[in-house]
Order: structure tokens, then sequence, then C-alpha cells
């Protein structure tokens, strides 16, 4: 009987635990996610600096000719 109590309170145990993983594993998919979109942005305004920077470049060549 002893035995059979201690396999419940174990199976409830690990149950709570896995329910616990799955909650923390949702919330590391979505902060993952943030950070993707975060690095999106990130790249789209590098983009757009380096063609800020192409064209100021370009303008420059073409005065100084």
């Amino acid at each position: 009987m002893v035995l059979k109590n201690n396999l419940e309170k174990s199976l409830k145990d690990f149950e709570t635990r896995i329910r616990e993983l799955e909650q923390s594993n949702e919330g590391l998919r979505s902060q993952f996610k943030y950070l993707e979109e975060k690095i999106k942005e990130r790249e789209e305004e590098s983009k757009d600096k380096q063609e800020t920077i192409n064209n100021l470049e370009e303008k420059i060549v073409e005065i100084s000719v």
C-alpha cells in the first residue's frame, strides 16, 4: 500500500513537472519568436543605413568628378 501511494505521488509529481516544463517551453518559444522579429527589424535597419551610406558615397563621387 505504501509503495502504491509513493508511486501515485511520484506520478502526480511527474505530471505537475511536465505541465511546468510545457509552460516554460511556451514562454521560451514566445521569447524566441520576439527575438527573431527584433533581429529582422535590425537587419532591415542595417540595410536601410547601408543604402543611405552607398547613396551618399555615390553623391560624393559625383561631386568630386
